[in-house]
């Protein structure tokens, strides 16, 4: 399924072309690297994508209902604002919503037999979305995502303005991944983060489930995550159907090549053989390619990988669930075992007694399944779930 549609795209500054009568779509889940030499339009793509910047000529067009969330690493961030603070305001549509409920409730004092039915209604209305939406879980929910990057460490109620540049940029992204949006465009995530950071963030965005778009120069984390490669060069984006690696060996492949002044594989419109080989060193240059790749992983690997890592992944977060549930029924059941109007009820008592051993039960073999995945999770993927 295409999430973004883009026609015939051209912008350029002064009398430098950026993009030049550019097509091409971006497919639901896909994980892109956007890559290229400096100067060649990263941020102007990103700019003009997200809508901050309008293009000379062309159609930018989103499927219908789908939600982008934006990482702006230069956005100010209030003194006074506690970490906790930006993170629920992730969640600032559904405080709106109970900020109405409440103004409801106030109302119903006043209000007529009529009134009264219209109030009740809306406030039914509203409390479905609040529960849908997870509303009375958003404290869990955010200390979940802050122990995903690191930030409970700092304290949850540490002011924004006494923090890095790179814990400030965890902070922006756990806001955006509690927003839950269709796609992430990110703009030098790796920016400012220490190697554990790094981690951190390269894990939480490994499960992300809907689509990535971001830009880089980190090559290991390109390599962790992209599963197709975006590559800008004289003004011609082109698509690398599979990973970092395999863009890479395609590249030297291409650079090979024209060396002896063929045509280049797998060429697109260039001005020339020489600009565009300029152009590709000029990338390799700006990257440090330490270490050995891995052997080139195509297109279709990559999504079986991350489909089965997801696949996984859900599998556990339903075990927990079922955990959390009959923790609930438990306490639920004990809660009854400790009134004393049930003290007398022999029989009462003794199903009560059975129905806590049978929960008992239940839960142990859910925890040892969850066990039995989280192996099998880390043997497939080398890192704890």
């Amino acid at each position: 399924m295409s999430i973004l549609n883009v026609e015939h795209l051209t912008h350029g500054f002064g009398d430098r072309a950026i993009f030049d009568d550019v097509s091409f779509r971006l497919l639901k889940g896909e994980h892109i690297g956007l890559i290229g030499a400096n100067g060649e339009g990263k941020s102007t793509f990103m700019n003009i994508i997200t809508g901050r910047l309008m293009p000379d000529e062309g159609k930018i067009e989103w499927s219908k209902n789908v939600k982008a969330g934006y990482m702006d690493q230069h956005a100010e961030l209030e003194k006074g604002m506690t970490i906790r603070d930006v993170l629920a305001s992730a969640f600032q549509p559904l405080y709106a919503m109970e900020d109405r409920m409440n103004e409801i409730y106030m109302k119903m004092g006043d209000a007529g037999e009529d009134e009264m039915n219209d109030l009740m209604e809306e406030v039914g209305t509203i409390q479905e979305l609040l529960t849908n939406h997870d509303f009375y879980l958003i404290d869990s929910k955010i200390e979940e995502v802050a122990r995903a990057l690191g930030l409970l460490d700092l304290g949850l109620d540490r002011d924004v303005t006494e923090l890095s540049g790179g814990q400030r940029t965890k902070i922006l992204l756990g806001k955006l991944l509690l927003e839950k949006p269709d796609i992430l465009l990110l703009d030098e995530p790796t920016n400012h983060l220490d190697i554990n950071s790094k981690d951190m963030l390269l894990h939480a965005l490994q499960e992300y489930r809907g689509t990535i778009i971001f830009v880089s120069h980190d090559a290991y984390f390109i390599r962790a995550l992209a599963d197709r490669i975006l590559y800008l060069s004289e003004g011609e984006p082109e698509f690398f159907n599979g990973d970092y690696d395999y863009f890479q060996w395609k590249l030297d492949e291409r650079l090979g090549i024209q060396a002896d002044g063929s045509k280049p594989a797998n060429s697109v419109k260039k001005t020339s053989a020489a600009d565009t080989q300029a152009s590709d060193e000029a990338f390799k240059a700006s990257f440090n390619f330490s270490g050995k790749p891995a052997p080139p992983t195509d297109r279709a690997e990559a999504n079986r990988l991350r489909n089965r890592r997801n696949k996984l992944r859900t599998e556990l977060e339903n075990l927990m669930k079922k955990v959390d549930e009959l923790d609930m029924k438990i306490s639920e059941v004990n809660a009854l075992m400790n009134l004393a109007e049930n003290y007398s009820d022999a029989q009462k008592i003794n199903d009560l007694v059975k129905r806590k051993a049978a929960l008992e039960d239940e839960k142990n073999e859910v925890e040892l399944q969850w066990i039995g995945k989280s192996e099998e999770y880390e043997k497939e993927f080398g890192q704890e779930c």
